[in-house]
């Protein structure tokens, strides 16, 4: 089947709690490959502190030397405001025989119904959240 793991978010800068989170979901839902997939214009935050080109470079730094960790930088070259439905949408058409695994924290999770079109993101792909550290 091999699942493609979906790990997005501002990474403004990515740290260790990122890493440790996409490694255990990694392992737990067996996934092929995880997609680390950095916001190019995120609708719900303040204006990121990093360039998308400096925090593309430190998403790659951070995953280089784990073959299943990929950078993804659609999000960062389409124009506009950065939404995941429309990301969905794109791997979908490019992956359709594929399962596709939208790793999501607490916070977002929590967080979804504010989301646009948020309701069609579990049509386009599992959504898994991470377990909140105790």
């Amino acid at each position: 089947m091999q699942p493609i793991g979906l790990f997005g978010g501002a990474f403004d800068p990515i740290h260790y709690g990122h890493l440790r989170t996409a490694f255990e979901l990694w392992q737990a839902l067996k996934l092929t490959e995880l997609r680390f997939m950095p916001t190019g214009n995120p609708p719900h935050r303040d204006p990121l502190m990093a360039s998308a080109e400096l925090r593309l470079h430190m998403v790659r730094a951070a995953g280089a030397g784990q073959p299943a960790f990929i950078v993804d930088d659609r999000e960062v070259r389409r124009s506009g405001i950065s939404y995941s439905v429309d990301t969905l949408i794109e791997m979908r058409a490019e992956f359709p025989d594929r399962s596709l695994c939208l790793l999501l924290g607490m916070d977002a999770f929590l967080g979804l119904p504010n989301w646009h079109r948020w309701r069609e993101l579990f049509d386009l792909a599992h959504v898994a959240r991470a377990r909140q550290a105790e």
